[in-house]
């Protein structure tokens, strides 16, 4: 057996009978729910917001995906000079658009990197006939 005496005989830790109160009225267990409060036991079904795909109409996003293709062309065809020039007004026009401004910038950056290389190459060009021309002959 056990040395500890039984609870009631002698025990200085009695088992408490009673809960302390809660501070809030007692309820019926059996009355109906107050209007607006779920029965015990049963769920509550909310609603969940429902979400529809809807085409976003985002102006400028064909032009600035253009603007990125013949600001990247215009770089290997710089030489000719309206390439580069074409990307670069549709990169300024594509900057309206929210979902590829990246690609307009992209295209702007490129576009401006072609029109300076054809500036360069056409004074290079026009220097080289002016050269030629102001060579004498013999």
């Amino acid at each position: 057996m056990s040395s500890m005496p039984p609870y009631g005989e002698g025990n200085q830790y009695p088992p408490s009978t009673q809960y302390p109160p809660s501070g809030y009225p007692p309820s019926d267990p059996y009355a109906q729910p107050a209007y607006g409060q779920p029965a015990y036991g049963q769920q509550v079904y909310v609603a969940q917001p429902q979400y529809v795909a809807v085409p976003v109409n985002d102006p400028g996003s064909g032009p600035a995906l253009a603007g990125m293709i013949l600001g990247i062309a215009g770089l290997f065809l710089s030489f000719f000079g309206l390439v580069p020039l074409l990307g670069l007004i549709f990169s300024i026009i594509g900057m309206r658009s929210v979902t590829r401004k990246g690609m307009a910038i992209a295209g702007l950056v490129t576009s401006i990197i072609g029109l300076v290389a054809a500036v360069f190459f056409t004074i290079l060009i026009f220097g080289l006939i002016v050269a030629a021309s102001n060579t004498p002959t013999y």
